[in-house]
């Protein structure tokens, strides 16, 4: 049996696709996964330089509403100056580095915890070591 659905990706919003009831299922289950079982892949977006990302949990794994995802920026390193209609949550691991937000920066650190509001212009930045965070959109 096939349930309707709506999509909510930039590229597909408000298209309606019909996934099996096994999906359903799926998003009942737990889903663990380590992040070093994750192979990451380089951010290819224009103007981004050395950071990459790892896709944690994600819609195969059944997330109904959020997905989760681990960048590793190396020293010097950078994501790209860019905003957005959502908002994302970002936890740093590892390493220093600044967030660009809009005309203005901040440092950044392990444990710190970041807002990032919808439609906001922002860029993550490492400092002389390899920054790792953890960032969490909606889907």
């Amino acid at each position: 049996m096939l349930r309707p659905r709506s999509l909510e990706h930039e590229c597909c919003k408000n298209q309606t696709v019909y996934v099996p009831v096994c999906l359903e299922a799926l998003r009942s289950r737990l889903h663990k996964v380590n992040v070093t079982a994750v192979t990451d892949a380089p951010v290819t977006e224009e103007g981004s330089k050395g950071a990459r990302i790892k896709w944690l949990i994600n819609e195969k794994d059944g997330a109904p509403t959020f997905l989760m995802r681990h960048f590793t920026v190396e020293a010097g390193g950078f994501t790209p100056f860019h905003n957005h209609h959502w908002e994302h949550e970002v936890y740093i691991l590892e390493g220093r580095g600044k967030v660009r937000y809009e005309d203005r920066e901040e440092a950044i650190q392990p444990g710190d915890a970041v807002l990032i509001p919808p439609d906001k212009k922002h860029q993550f930045r490492a400092g002389a070591e390899t920054l790792k965070f953890i960032c969490i959109v909606p889907k």
